[in-house]
């Protein structure tokens, strides 16, 4: 099964994210435990948060049209709906989108997202590595 060039780009960004901020962050390592982001989950403040500033920065730097989102640690349905915009742009080839950051969407929002909130966010979304 061939890769698909987008999750190549995806882990050669997060190599280099790694690289570039572990050193001034320390030891920031992936949280395989943390819990899914989104309805009917056990949402916690830290993590919703991530996901709506990780979503703001992607759409902003990407020049996608989508209404800022309140960085306010609520997992409502704005927030659902900027998960559904992100996951059928970027991951919705290995997986349908669903609206809800498992470990593929927060390896993608980590990928994507602010590098200066990589250590905060890294610990508090689901990830893979």
């Amino acid at each position: 099964m061939a890769i698909h060039p987008l999750v190549k780009r995806a882990a050669v960004v997060a190599a280099a994210a790694a690289a570039a901020v572990l050193p001034v962050a320390g030891t920031a390592s992936a949280n395989t435990d943390a819990g899914y982001v989104g309805y009917g989950q056990a949402n916690n403040w830290n993590a919703v948060y991530c996901v709506q500033a990780e979503l703001n920065y992607y759409f902003y730097n990407q020049g996608v049209r989508f209404p800022t989102l309140a960085e306010d640690g609520s997992f409502g349905p704005a927030t659902y709906n900027a998960v559904l915009v992100f996951q059928n742009r970027l991951i919705s080839y290995t997986k349908h989108a669903d609206g809800e950051v498992g470990p593929l969407t927060g390896d993608m929002l980590i990928a994507y997202g602010d590098p200066s909130m990589y250590g905060n966010c890294r610990n508090a979304l689901p990830t893979t590595y």
